[in-house]
């Protein structure tokens, strides 16, 4: 019990450390698309009067609502929002809006039925952002309820935000915007190349260690960091690489292996 209880702490600090990486880097690249586009930040929480009123389909619905007015004027809405739970379940949101564009309270009472609002003009959204995205209330959040959400960046943010979530390690190798994911056989893989690169650590009964630092009889020291390209096979067996590829490339590749 004791075991398994220290296995779910260390499992939520894990999401917890990952939700903050992935929400304030997405905050950085929005305020980025913010000073190109001229948008200024609007800091917003909606509250539940009564958490059984809890439905995903209430954020969804607000966000829409807002998405549907700024398309009357030619212009996206880049967003991020999180769920957080204290005396009342409550979102905490920061939206960038155009300059000339106000949301009044009536049009938030309106769009949001399920309890109070409250806005503000934002003028510091990285600390804002810092704010929103504590994430210590995860165990008391709904069954099934996400943490946090976003959208709204261009593709330079998108990639940007995807290199934030990787391991230090891996960031140094790859170039300049580019990102890689999480392979099933282990490792990453780059899917615009498809170059493989394998953690530097390894787990022992020490801990994590180098690689290079675990000798064995006439072992030069284990695998070393490095990189290879995958073949054509591998691409077509790791699920986290065939999105890289073409689905007519793929239906040829199981032609063939009918054949074997």
């Amino acid at each position: 019990m004791i075991e398994t209880s220290a296995a779910k702490k260390i499992e939520i600090r894990k999401k917890i450390n990952k939700n903050k990486k992935k929400s304030r880097s997405t905050i950085t690249e929005q305020s980025r698309y913010a000073k190109l586009n001229h948008l200024k930040a609007v800091a917003v929480t909606l509250t539940y009067s009564d958490r059984n009123e809890y439905s995903t389909k209430n954020i969804t619905a607000f966000i829409n609502n807002l998405r549907r007015i700024l398309k009357n004027y030619g212009c996206s809405l880049p967003y991020l929002w999180t769920l957080e739970s204290a005396s009342h379940l409550h979102y905490h949101l920061i939206l960038w809006l155009p300059r000339y564009f106000k949301l009044e309270k009536e049009r938030l009472s309106k769009w949001w039925k399920w309890g109070g609002t409250w806005i503000e003009s934002c003028k510091s959204p990285i600390g804002w952002g810092r704010y929103i995205s504590k994430f210590d209330c995860l165990e008391k959040l709904p069954n099934g309820a996400r943490s946090f959400g976003s959208d709204g960046l261009d593709e330079v943010g998108k990639i940007a935000v995807a290199r934030a979530k990787l391991p230090q390690w891996l960031i140094k190798l790859l170039p300049e915007g580019k990102y890689a994911v999480p392979c099933s056989g282990g490792g990453y893989v780059n899917p615009s190349t498809g170059e493989i690169f394998s953690s530097p650590y390894v787990w022992t009964p020490r801990g994590c260690v180098l690689r290079k630092s675990i000798k064995k009889d006439g072992d030069s020291g284990g695998e070393e960091l490095g990189h290879r390209k995958m073949n054509s096979l591998e691409l077509v067996s790791r699920p986290s690489a065939k999105k890289t590829m073409s689905r007519n490339m793929h239906a040829c590749f199981q032609s063939a292996f009918a054949f074997l």
